[in-house]
């Protein structure tokens, strides 16, 4: 049929095998060739598989980029449009493909840049280190660092990209920042191999003036995100380096910086 028919010439048997595959493998169709997205208009998911397979160079930073139909780059309007998608149908498609990707990608990054940075407060003498992100959730912070005279809860976002930097924090992060004076939000750069480049800290007090207010008891917020400017981080630990003194020379990661505004790891770091 698909070599004689006239509606069918416009691709090859061969072009027709390698689709079925291809939708198989993105979960479209079964085994059994019927529709796994049943419930849901087809061109949707096909759409979604599409950026998911491809990962264009801009759905990592759709969140920034496309905030209306207008902003949809020319791969994203022809596909939709090949697919019956109306501008507005192809926008949200967009963000809901960049959530699962950021979401993969943030997991995968977080967690390198909080054994980074984990590794770096065990190199100390003197400090015992809990990583507690590898076995609990919940808690609001992931690495809980102890030594003579120091407490410190520490709530580890982390980067890999240059001049940029947005975190989010969920509800029970912030409240743990409010009630608990060991509470510190820090940050770690990773370099192309996804070991520590630079360690700098948020002011609590930045967070509290930019964090949204539930406006009624009826609405609640439970997750917040961030664009932090580079003058609001400030490079090191602070704690850490006043408890350590000269026992960290001044290119260490954990030293806290004197006063550079904005942080020249900000500035300079390669992206990857």
């Amino acid at each position: 049929m698909f070599a004689n028919h006239p509606g069918y010439l416009d691709l090859t048997p061969t072009q027709y095998g390698t689709a079925l595959t291809w939708l198989r493998e993105v979960g479209i169709v079964t085994e059994d060739g019927s529709l796994a997205h049943s419930g849901s208009p087809v061109e949707l998911a096909l759409f979604e598989a599409a950026l998911l397979n491809a990962s264009p160079l801009w759905l990592r930073d759709a969140d920034q980029l496309i905030n209306m139909p207008d902003d949809l780059p020319e791969d994203a309007i022809s596909a939709g449009e090949a697919l019956g998608l109306s501008p507005r149908q192809a926008t949200a498609v967009v963000h809901t493909a960049w959530g699962k990707v950021d979401a993969a990608a943030r997991k995968q990054i977080g967690s390198a840049g909080e054994e980074a940075l984990a590794n770096l407060l065990t190199e100390l003498t003197g400090v015992t280190v809990d990583y507690v992100a590898d076995y609990a959730d919940g808690l609001g912070y992931d690495i809980a660092v102890h030594a003579d005279g120091l407490h410190l809860d520490l709530e580890v976002k982390t980067t890999t990209r240059r001049g940029r930097l947005t975190i989010y924090l969920s509800r029970n992060e912030y409240e743990v920042m409010r009630d608990n004076p060991a509470w510190r939000l820090t940050v770690v750069f990773l370099n192309s191999e996804r070991q520590a480049g630079a360690v700098g800290t948020i002011d609590p007090g930045w967070v509290r003036r930019h964090a949204p207010a539930d406006a009624t008891p009826l609405g609640r917020w439970e997750s917040v995100r961030f664009d932090i400017p580079p003058d609001a981080i400030q490079r090191g630990l602070t704690d850490i380096s006043d408890w350590a003194g000269p026992r960290l020379s001044g290119r260490h990661l954990l030293r806290a910086g004197t006063g550079e505004r904005p942080p020249a790891w900000i500035s300079a770091a390669p992206a990857v």
